[in-house]
C-alpha cells in the first residue's frame, strides 16, 4: 500500500495533479476499450458453443490432457477438472499425476470424486513427489491419447481449446500452440494478454514465447528417453518445445486465446526468474544447435534474461558485395569513407552509381563504379551490377543508411550463411529515433504492414519483439543480405515487378522454405524522406503475382494485435 501511494505521488509531482488525473482517466478508458475488443475476440456465444459440441470431424482423435499435480489449492483444482469437462469436444482423457504430501489429502478425495463421475479422467496417487520433471513424465505413461495438451495444475483451458486444436489435427498438425491470457481472480477482467507470432525457428531460439497451450502427437516422444529432463530443469518445457518442433513435420499456430494462466504469488507467472532457469535455456538453446550441426555461443540479451541472442560461427571470411544505391545525388568518396569508418568486416566489394570512378587506399576494399544510365527502377542496375559482383553474399543497400554498429556485416552474415536462410535485414531507425521497420508482413486489408512503424526506439515493443531476432515475411532493399547462390536459386531481381522486387525475392524464399531473419543487433540510421513502404509504391502488379498468398493469413500477423494497435 506504502509503494502504491508513493507511486501516485510520484505521477503527481511529475506531471503535475491535473495532467495526472486526465493520465489516468485516458488509461483507465483505454483498458475499457481493450477489454471490450478481446472480450468479442476470445469469447463465444451460446448458438457457437451448440454448434461445436455437435459439430463431427471426420477422424476425432483422442487428446490426452497432462496434468501433474502438487498440493494444488482446493479451488484452483476444481476450476482446471471442470473447464476440462466444459469442451466442446468431447474425446479427451485427463491424466492426473498427484505427488501431493498428506497434509493435502483432499487433492486425492476431489480427484477421485471427478473420476467415479467421468470415466475420461485418470487419476494415480504417486508414492513420491518428483517435482514437475518427474510429475509430468508419470502422467504422460498415463495417456491413451494419439494427442497430448499439457496444462498446468492452476490454470484453466478455454472451453474450444481442444475443438480448435481438433480442427487443425484434422489437417495434419503434429504440433499446435494457441495464445494465452493471465487473469488474478476473474479471467473476464484480464487484459494482460500474449498473442504469439506463427513458429519461426529464430524466433524460438531468442525466447520461449510458445509457452502455453502446446498439443502435439504422441509419436513425436518416440525415442525419447524422458519427455521433460531433470538437466533442463526450470526451462524443461523450453527444452521440449525446441526438440518436438525439431521433429514436427507440421506446426500450427491458433491466434485465438484459448488458455488462462494463473497469476498468483506461487505461480511461475509471478516469479522471477531464477539463474538455474536461465542457465538451463542456454543449455537448451546450445544443445539444439549441436543437433543440427550448427557453430554458436548462446548468451542472455541482457538486461532481458530470458531473451537469448546467438553468435554464429562464420567458418570463413567470404567476400561480400556491397551493392549502394540512392535516388540523390550524393558525394559517394564522403559516403563511402563514413561507411567504412563504421563497418568492421572485410573484404569488401562496393558497388555505386558513382559518376566518376574512384579508389579507396585499403587492400580489402574493392570500389567499381556502374552509372544509372537508362535503367527504369533500381532492381535494372541491382540485375547489372551483380554480372560485375564476386561476393558469394550480397548486400542491398540505400546510401541514405549509416550503420550503428561496425559489426553489422558480421550480425547479418551469421544468418545468411546458414542453408536454410534466405533474405537477412535489419532494425532501422530515423533522425527523430524512432523505429522506421521492425520487419513486414502481408496484410490482406492493407497488402503491407511495417511492424512497429512510428515506435519510439527507446520502446520494446510488443513482448519485446524490438529486442530479439525474429522470422518475418517481408524484408527491404533499403539494407537487406542474401547469399548469391539463393538469389541465384530465386531467378534473381524480377525487374518488372519496379519497386516490389524485394519482396517478391522474399517470398520465393519462403516458398522453398528458407527462413527469412529480421536481426535487431544491426541497426541502421536512415536519414531520407521517403517511409519503407513508399519505395514499395509500385504493388500492383506483385499482388497479381502473389494475390493466393496474400489473400492467406500471414503466419507472422495477428489480427488481435493489430486491432489493439500493438503492431
Amino acid at each position: 500500500m506504502q509503494n502504491k501511494s508513493k507511486k501516485i505521488f510520484g505521477k503527481i509531482k511529475h506531471e503535475g495533479l491535473i495532467n495526472a488525473i486526465q493520465n489516468y482517466v485516458n488509461k483507465e478508458a483505454t483498458l475499457k476499450k481493450e477489454l471490450k475488443i478481446i472480450r468479442d475476440y476470445h469469447l463465444i456465444n451460446e448458438e457457437e458453443r451448440k454448434q461445436q459440441k455437435e459439430f463431427k470431424f471426420e477422424c476425432e482423435e483422442k487428446i490426452s490432457i497432462i496434468t501433474p499435480l502438487y498440493n494444488t489449492p482446493k479451488d484452483f483444482l476444481i476450476q482446471l477438472i471442470d473447464s476440462v469437462e466444459k469442451q466442446t469436444y468431447s474425446n479427451w482423457e485427463l491424466c492426473l499425476a498427484d505427488g501431493s504430501d498428506l497434509d493435502h489429502e483432499y487433492v486425492r478425495e476431489i480427484c477421485m470424486k471427478y473420476m467415479e463421475a467421468d470415466n475420461r479422467i485418470i487419476y494415480k496417487k504417486l508414492e513420491e513427489n518428483e517435482g514437475i520433471v518427474g510429475n509430468t513424465n508419470k502422467a504422460i505413461q498415463m495417456a491413451t491419447g494419439t494427442y497430448l495438451g499439457l496444462l498446468d495444475h492452476d490454470d484453466i483451458l478455454h472451453e474450444s481449446a481442444l475443438y480448435e486444436c481438433m480442427k487443425e489435427i484434422q489437417n495434419s498438425a503434429d504440433f499446435i500452440y494457441t495464445d494465452e491470457m493471465k487473469f488474478e481472480k476473474k479471467i473476464e477482467d484480464s487484459i494482460d494478454i500474449v498473442c504469439k507470432s506463427g513458429f519461426g525457428k529464430d524466433e524460438l531460439r531468442s525466447h520461449n514465447y510458445i509457452c502455453h497451450f502446446v498439443v502435439f502427437k504422441k509419436q513425436l516422444l518416440d525415442n525419447m528417453t524422458e519427455f521433460y529432463r531433470r538437466e533442463y530443469e526450470g526451462s524443461q518445457d523450453y527444452d521440449m518445445v525446441l526438440r518436438l518442433t525439431e521433429k514436427a513435420e507440421k506446426i500450427v499456430h491458433i491466434p485465438k486465446i484459448l488458455y488462462h494462466w494463473r497469476s498468483h504469488e506461487d505461480s511461475t507467472a509471478e516469479k522471477p526468474e531464477k539463474q538455474y532457469a536461465v542457465d538451463a535455456a542456454i543449455k537448451a538453446i546450445s544443445d539444439q544447435l549441436k543437433r543440427s550441426g550448427e557453430k554458436g555461443t548462446v548468451k542472455c540479451n541482457l538486461p532481458y534474461e530470458t531473451i537469448y541472442r546467438i553468435e554464429y560461427e562464420v567458418p570463413q571470411t567470404p567476400v561480400v558485395s556491397l551493392c549502394l544505391w540512392t535516388e540523390e545525388k550524393i558525394d559517394y568518396q564522403v559516403y563511402i569513407k563514413e561507411l567504412l569508418k563504421k563497418t568492421s568486416y572485410r573484404p569488401l566489394e562496393i558497388i555505386t552509381t558513382a559518376e566518376t570512378s574512384f579508389d579507396y587506399d585499403e587492400e580489402q576494399i574493392q570500389i567499381i563504379t556502374l552509372r544509372k544510365n537508362d535503367y527504369k527502377n533500381r532492381y535494372e542496375w541491382f540485375e547489372n551490377a551483380r554480372k560485375s559482383m564476386t561476393g558469394q553474399y550480397e548486400v542491398y543497400m540505400n546510401c541514405e543508411c549509416i550503420p550503428e554498429r561496425k559489426e553489422w556485416i558480421e550480425e547479418l552474415l551469421m544468418y545468411a550463411s546458414r542453408q536454410d536462410v534466405g533474405v537477412v535485414g535489419v532494425s532501422i531507425k530515423n533522425s527523430e529515433e524512432q523505429v522506421v521497420f521492425g520487419g513486414g508482413i502481408l496484410d490482406k486489408e492493407e497488402g503491407i504492414h511495417i511492424m512497429n512503424e512510428g515506435l519510439e526506439w527507446r520502446e520494446q515493443g510488443y513482448e519485446a519483439n524490438m529486442r530479439h531476432v525474429r522470422n518475418t515475411t517481408l524484408l527491404t532493399s533499403v539494407c537487406m543480405m542474401i547469399a548469391k547462390e539463393k538469389l541465384d536459386g530465386a531467378g534473381g531481381f524480377q525487374t518488372d515487378l519496379g519497386d516490389c522486387a524485394d519482396i517478391d525475392i522474399c517470398l520465393k524464399c519462403l516458398e522453398k522454405h528458407y527462413w527469412n531473419v529480421w536481426n535487431c543487433f544491426a541497426v541502421m540510421k536512415y536519414t531520407g524522406d521517403k517511409s519503407i513502404k513508399d519505395f514499395w509504391n509500385n504493388d500492383d502488379l506483385l499482388f497479381e503475382r502473389w494475390k493466393d498468398r496474400i489473400e492467406r493469413e500471414d503466419n507472422y500477423y495477428h489480427p488481435l494485435l493489430k486491432k489493439l494497435g500493438k503492431i
